[in-house]
């Protein structure tokens, strides 16, 4: 499941910081634009998500909004370049 959330900018990296000590959280990262941090989270299921959502992220200190997109396929992980 892809997360884009929108933090306020001063509580960017205790965001981040919490988020990245989440087991669910395999990736997160700041970018820019109308959402400022991108995560890729795995849950079991959709009860595990909601529960996710708005027990460990909604919480967090400076999340002002949370969009999410699951992730239906994938065509490419990332791996190690081989020579």
């Amino acid at each position: 499941m892809l997360l884009w959330l929108s933090v306020a900018p001063a509580h960017l990296e205790t965001v981040g910081k919490a988020l990245a000590g989440h087991p669910e959280v395999v990736f997160a990262a700041a970018t820019t634009g109308e959402t400022n941090v991108v995560v890729t989270v795995i849950c079991p299921d959709m009860a595990a998500l909601y529960g996710y959502l708005t027990r460990r992220v909604g919480p967090l200190p400076g999340v002002e909004r949370v969009e999410s997109a699951p992730s239906l396929r994938h065509v490419k992980q990332v791996g190690a370049v081989l020579p």
